[in-house]
């Protein structure tokens, strides 16, 4: 069986979610009595694993980190009667895609950091890149599926004047979902290199600590804790909790509760 054909790459301006796209293979009509399916397997240059996806359809949208080449590839996969039900594969084609980045990498945005506090909100905060002139205006602009374009960051955190973090809240849509971020900046006097990141929220959330903490010998040698969980929209089923005591030499010991 034949590769597609016209493996293309697209950027429809999504912080990184790329689309790609291609045509059957030729004379494809033939294999009427057989099921054709696609391999799609892609990566970020570096990536040492590939991702992969099969489908039956001729185009797919997927996040990469665009401050490195995106690779794909794709094969034809074939199997029924005509191959008297034996999958057949074909030979891979292979496509790239480069956004034209400018500047300097030393003037990438550093330290970037973001914590999704209570599952309730998202703060990000990143430093200055080490090439990056005093006058700097930075943004933060982010996209999940569902949204219809990138938005940007309507809630900066500000240190004398220069926008170092943002917090984001409402992204309830966006668990569970790949975030892309992008942190650009502009200055008068130089070109910075744009910083671009995909985040997963259940990964970076962070609960506030237990409340009522009430700690009571019930007979001896028997220490009874009790706490209630914290405050927020972390869901329960999210939460474990580490009980540290100090014996009388100081020692800690730790057990999971």
């Amino acid at each position: 069986v034949a590769p597609p054909q016209d493996l293309q790459i697209t950027d429809p301006g999504l912080l990184g979610s790329l689309d790609i796209e291609w045509k059957p293979p030729p004379n494809g009509d033939t294999f009427k009595e057989c099921t054709v399916k696609y391999r799609f397997e892609y990566h970020s240059a570096g990536d040492r694993d590939w991702k992969v996806i099969f489908t039956k359809k001729l185009k797919v949208r997927v996040g990469f980190d665009l401050s490195r080449t995106a690779e794909v590839r794709v094969q034809t996969l074939l199997e029924g009667r005509c191959t008297e039900d034996v999958e057949v594969q074909s030979d891979w084609i292979y496509a790239t895609f480069q956004v034209p980045l400018q500047g300097k990498l030393e003037s990438e945005v550093q330290n970037f950091h973001c914590i999704y506090h209570d599952w309730d909100y998202l703060k990000c905060t990143w430093q200055p890149g080490l090439l990056t002139p005093h006058s700097v205006h930075y943004g933060l602009y982010y996209w999940y599926e569902g949204l219809d374009q990138a938005e940007q960051c309507d809630n900066y955190v500000q240190e004398q004047g220069m926008n170092i973090g943002c917090t984001l809240q409402n992204l309830s849509q966006a668990e569970y979902k790949d975030l892309s971020i992008c942190v650009n900046g502009s200055a008068a006097t130089a070109l910075l290199q744009p910083f671009y990141v995909t985040l997963r929220l259940h990964n970076l959330a962070k609960p506030s600590p237990p409340k009522q903490l009430v700690v009571s010998m019930r007979a001896p040698e028997e220490l009874y804790v009790a706490w209630t969980p914290p405050s927020g929209k972390t869901p329960p089923q999210c939460l474990e909790y580490e009980v540290q005591l100090a014996e009388d030499d100081g020692e800690d010991k730790a057990s999971w509760a």
